[in-house]
């Protein structure tokens, strides 16, 4: 017996040796491709764990673009916003007239200037609260006009701007623009016209303010084409100094736009409207639940209707500044609500893609100013005069006016 197992046993050992390799180098292979199908559906499970991630926030970068767009409609409609305005000072004034066409013949030359004013159609020769003697329109926009008018109390020439159908408009706005401008007249700085009175008559608002003989930036740009660099920097750095003083006094512009900066004969600038936009812009959205503004040089929280600072200014003199280089706002669109859109969401076009010769400083300072975020824009418009001082002043000349034939 044992000469049939110790030959068996040896028989079993000697296969072990030759097969047990064998077995185990199969059974590693085996495991191996185990772990490596699994290690398989587990990077396929990280994959669609990848994609689903991606595609959430590809889906909450939509919901947010598509709540921006509603926002930015409901915000910057300002075509239909002013018309709408206009409806509903023309409406409602007809109504507070009262008298039919037929009778309101007969009314007396006074009620007749009354009604004049309510429509905001100030006449030469006409006397506003018996203080006031008007000599000529200067210029009408969409809440109002301003006159050049002989102030008998101050003895001086003044600006008389009259503001349309206001109280119609929002009975409280009057009194929101008398405490904005109440706050507007602390401001005592070169650059910033002085307001002088404001008042009522006949339920419509005035302001009258220091009279500037010259012409608006947007005169000159629109004359020019782009201003003179001889020209261009002490202009930037007077409107850094009036918005400087401003700031400091807590007052914020909130409409700052060519039309709104005056360039006197003796090449002094000052910047107009101050204390005034916030209220005609609550009485705007009072009347039709928008926002009233210029979108070419609105920053992207004022169009979004969020919280505006002096931050807001200075992106609207940034914008200002590359109309004046370049020759145009930094975005155009077709429309309003394209425009907001482009301040929200589009990279601000380089200026010297537009003007090869700008400096690189002077183009790297408004596109700071021009910033998405507030936080990285400069925090002051002293800061911004600051830097615009010492940089170097360019050589070029502005390009020659289009001429259309």
């Amino acid at each position: 017996m044992v000469e049939i197992l110790v030959p068996l046993f040896f028989f079993v050992t000697v296969l072990g040796v030759l097969l047990g390799p064998k077995y185990l180098r199969f059974k590693h292979e085996q495991r191996m491709k185990e772990l490596e199908a699994g290690a398989g559906e587990a990077g396929q499970l990280k994959a669609l764990m990848e994609e689903r991630k991606a595609l959430l926030a590809e889906r909450k970068a939509l919901e947010q673009r598509v709540q921006s767009l509603e926002t930015i409609v409901c915000n910057v409609d300002f075509e239909l916003n002013a018309k709408l305005q206009r409806l509903a000072v023309a409406t409602q004034s007809i109504a507070a007239l009262g008298p039919a066409p037929a009778q309101r013949a007969a009314i007396s030359a006074a009620t007749g200037e009354a009604e004049s004013l309510i429509a905001g159609q100030v006449r030469p020769g006409q006397r506003v609260a018996n203080r006031f003697v008007v000599a000529r329109l200067l210029g009408a926009g969409g809440m109002g006009a301003v006159y050049l008018a002989r102030d008998e109390q101050l003895g001086e020439e003044v600006a008389l701007k009259v503001v349309a159908g206001l109280g119609l408009l929002d009975p409280g706005a009057a009194d929101r623009l008398r405490r904005e401008a109440s706050t507007a007249r602390r401001i005592s700085h070169p650059n910033v016209v002085r307001l002088h009175d404001i008042g009522e008559e006949n339920g419509l608002l005035f302001l009258s303010m220091e009279y500037v003989a010259g012409e608006s930036l947007a005169a000159r740009l629109k004359r020019l084409g782009a201003i003179p660099a001889a020209q261009l920097r002490p202009i930037a750095e007077q409107l850094c100094d009036g918005l400087a003083a401003a700031h400091a006094a807590g007052v914020i512009h909130r409409d700052l736009k060519p039309a709104n900066v005056l360039l006197a004969g003796d090449r002094t600038v000052k910047i107009i409207d101050f204390g005034i936009a916030r209220p005609l812009t609550e009485a705007g959205m009072t009347a039709t639940n928008m926002v009233v503004g210029t979108p070419e040089y609105m920053a992207p929280e004022q169009v979004r209707g969020g919280h505006v600072d002096a931050r807001t200014d200075i992106y609207a003199l940034g914008a200002m500044l590359y109309h004046a280089l370049t020759g145009r706002p930094p975005f155009a669109a077709p429309s309003p609500i394209a425009l907001g859109l482009a301040h929200c969401q589009d990279p601000v076009p380089a200026p010297r893609l537009l003007r090869p010769d700008i400096p690189v400083e002077w183009e790297a300072l408004i596109l700071r100013a021009l910033e998405k975020d507030p936080a990285r824009r400069f925090q002051t418009a002293g800061e911004l005069r600051e830097v615009f001082r010492a940089s170097e002043a360019p050589t070029w000349h502005a390009p020659a006016p289009t001429v259309r034939v």
